[in-house]
């Protein structure tokens, strides 16, 4: 456009724009240095820098693909190489203790195995510790306690020493054969309960069963029998001196099957004689003479517990009294004794038997 002429109107009226020069290349040569000047060039402002930006990668190779400046990690760095230091030695600490701790667990375990050499030691041991040291030590001491415990079983099975089965049984309490010994055990305590036929020898056998030392299969058969012989009503000395008279002349008749003797000691009418019904005192003596004669001999003799005699009056003003009794008879040329009998008498006023009858120790006693 000449230098003289003014601008004229656009299209609408409008001035037309300046024309922006377009952004020349400039070379490496070109650039102008600090403090140089030139006419036709001006110097290239250089980045300006920040002071309050925090310094990190500005060369396009630091960026990441997507062209985000990456984070900070070195504040981050000591942080977690600490933790991951305590935790390695947490975590080493917490295994040496939980391995030592086990180790001294399982040493202790054995050690009450092996003092206590029983069946459930050793068990306990094998159970807490299923892959322990000493597993192999404990299956081989069970299996020699087992092999024991039959052998001691065999030998005291039939064994009638109350002492070694209560011996076997502290020592082996887990045993198979425990419950065995413990039922054999309570029978020769039962039976010596009736070898001496008192109220005292039945409450010995009820007060070891209520402390559990004894099974107690006989505990009511024991409190009847104590409550036979418990003299529980005041003992007048005429009446109880009679009273034993009477029992000691009607068995030493019984047992020499004199039908004479016996017949002074019944009352005239005996309503019941042993497992026998009601018959006439004549009629019993005659029976008793019979079998005096098929017996040729005494084969049974009575022992009567003259002095354990127990009895009480009714409300008829008759005696009923309980006497415990042995009896003896020869089988085979040996004389065997047959304790634990209790016999049952009723007396009238003079004192003559009205009825006897008998309680067995056991139903095949003769």
């Amino acid at each position: 456009m000449p230098e003289n002429e003014a601008p004229g109107p656009t299209r609408q009226g409008r001035p037309e724009r300046e024309e922006v020069p377009q952004r020349q290349e400039i070379s490496e040569n070109e650039i102008v240095g600090p403090g140089q000047s030139d006419d036709k060039h001006h110097e290239i402002p250089g980045p300006v820098e920040d002071p309050e930006r925090d310094e990190g990668p500005e060369r396009e190779e630091d960026l990441e693909p997507n062209g985000i400046k990456p984070k900070k990690r070195k504040r981050f760095v000591a942080p977690l190489l600490f933790l991951l230091v305590v935790l390695l030695l947490g975590g080493a600490f917490l295994i040496y203790n939980e391995t030592v701790r086990k180790e001294n667990l399982e040493r202790s375990g054995w050690e009450t195995a092996l003092k206590l050499n029983s069946v459930g030691g050793y068990l306990a041991y094998m159970e807490a510790f299923p892959h322990g040291i000493h597993s192999k030590e404990a299956q081989e001491g069970l299996l020699l306690l087992k092999s024991e415990e039959a052998s001691a079983w065999e030998q005291m099975k039939a064994s009638g020493n109350t002492s070694e089965l209560r011996g076997f049984i502290t020592r082996h309490p887990e045993s198979p054969y425990a419950p065995l010994i413990e039922r054999r055990l309570d029978s020769l305590s039962w039976i010596g309960a009736l070898q001496v036929n008192t109220p005292e020898s039945y409450s010995e056998y009820l007060m070891q069963s209520e402390r559990g030392e004894l099974r107690g299969e006989y505990e009511l058969v024991a409190r009847e029998r104590y409550s036979m012989l418990h003299q529980s009503s005041p003992v007048v000395d005429t009446e109880i001196e009679n009273i034993r008279n009477t029992i000691s002349g009607f068995y030493a008749a019984l047992s020499g099957t004199n039908h004479d003797g016996a017949f002074q000691y019944l009352a005239p009418t005996v309503s019941r004689f042993f497992s026998s019904g009601a018959a006439s005192r004549e009629r019993i003596a005659g029976e008793l003479l019979m079998a005096r004669t098929r017996a040729q001999g005494a084969t049974l003799s009575f022992t009567p517990g003259i002095e354990a005699v127990r009895y009480e009056r009714n409300a008829r003003e008759r005696y009923v009294v309980n006497v415990p009794l042995t009896k003896s008879y020869v089988r085979d040329g040996v004389t065997e004794r047959v304790p634990g009998y209790v016999v049952h008498m009723e007396m009238n006023p003079d004192f003559q038997i009205s009825s006897i009858y008998e309680t067995k120790p056991h139903p095949d006693a003769p």
